[in-house]
């Protein structure tokens, strides 16, 4: 039987995305650290396959963050129920391969909101109870795709070089109290949605490096919690190769075929180590 531990703590932690594998790894890991838990999810299956995981009880909300109503009733739960919120993670996040062209105004929408506009809101609807408390930690799961911009990802890339923008501007204007902002930049980790990616046609640009576990990432977000600091990456490699490019992005262009080359090949690896193809 699970040990129930609400209200055993003021260490309170709202996950989005909460039914995802890296969700998984950062709950485990911030359950070791005595928070209680809060995951949304637009799925309550997949919070709830999470939530088996754990020896506590974390409490689930349904949240479609593509909806700006169950955004803002998220928030006015968080703000009733649990006013004493020292962490929010923003980890939800989306996309859908292919050229811009093929996107519909569906795609686009949907990307921009769960990538961009959601996390805003949820963190201007959660940072007044931080302020308010005198301290706690904004972490937001961002991605190396809000540093270099692929094609066939620029609704992705758009929302995420927008996310970015905003955490470099909030971590600005809040040095100076002890709430903390980080963003977690994230090459390919292995997850549902990179498995999806490289059978639906997402770039092998993924593969170019190794693939990380979403344990590397929970431990990323907790350094974000702990230290504070703006832009972490996993692995340290690739931000040194992306802040590069991203100040001469024309290098894309030019590296392209060489790197396409090298992904194509770790990513046949990938599956094959998967199973999902013959060796």
């Amino acid at each position: 039987m699970k040990k129930n531990i609400e209200n055993q703590t003021n260490k309170i932690a709202l996950i989005t995305g909460g039914g995802g594998a890296i969700a998984e790894a950062i709950a485990l890991r911030l359950e070791e650290e005595g928070y209680q838990l809060l995951l949304s999810d637009i799925s309550l299956e997949k919070m709830s396959q999470v939530k088996e995981k754990l020896k506590g009880n974390p409490r689930l909300f349904v949240c479609d963050q593509t909806n700006p109503d169950e955004i803002q009733n998220l928030i006015h739960s968080i703000q009733k129920d649990y006013p004493e919120i020292s962490v929010l993670i923003n980890n939800a996040g989306y996309t859908k391969e292919g050229p811009f062209i093929s996107q519909t105004l569906n795609d686009i929408q949907r990307q921009i909101w769960i990538n961009l506009i959601s996390p805003i809101q949820i963190t201007h609807g959660i940072l007044p109870l931080m302020l308010k408390r005198g301290e706690g930690a904004i972490v937001s799961i961002v991605s190396i795709g809000g540093i270099i911009a692929l094609a066939d990802s620029s609704l992705y890339s758009a929302g995420k070089f927008g996310l970015r923008g905003f955490l470099t501007a909030l971590y600005e204007e809040l040095k100076n109290t002890k709430i903390k902002v980080s963003g977690i930049y994230p090459a390919a980790v292995d997850t549902p949605m990179l498995l999806h990616e490289a059978l639906n046609g997402g770039t092998a640009l993924n593969w170019v490096n190794q693939v990380q576990s979403p344990d590397k990432v929970a431990r990323a977000v907790m350094k974000g919690i702990k230290k504070g600091t703006l832009e972490i990456y996993v692995p340290y490699s690739d931000g040194l190769i992306s802040r590069l490019v991203a100040v001469f992005p024309a290098l894309m262009g030019k590296l392209s075929p060489v790197l396409l080359w090298i992904g194509k090949r770790n990513q046949q690896k990938w599956l094959k180590a998967k199973g999902i193809i013959n060796q």
